[in-house]
């Protein structure tokens, strides 16, 4: 299922929403210099849990996944 698109104030609505990493860079990622620098800390941090082995989830929150041009930065979380 795709990513919602974002409700009047430019955020998700409120709820868990499912998605690869590849289908959150081709939404949140690149647009501006920001949103890239932004892009590849999250597939960094992702890279790194991974290795680990054991990532079982990531989740990503904060301004990133809103439609902020220029976000703060990513916030993310992985469980193990």
């Amino acid at each position: 299922m795709p990513l919602p698109q974002f409700n009047v104030l430019g955020d998700l609505p409120p709820n868990v929403h499912r998605a690869t990493l590849n289908e959150v860079v081709r939404r949140f990622g690149g647009q501006t210099i920001r949103r890239d620098a932004c892009t590849r800390r999250l597939m960094h941090v992702e890279e790194l849990a991974r290795r680990t082995g054991h990532l079982q989830r990531l989740v990503v929150f904060g301004s990133y996944v809103t439609a902020k041009p220029e976000p703060n930065d990513v916030d993310e979380w992985y469980d193990s």
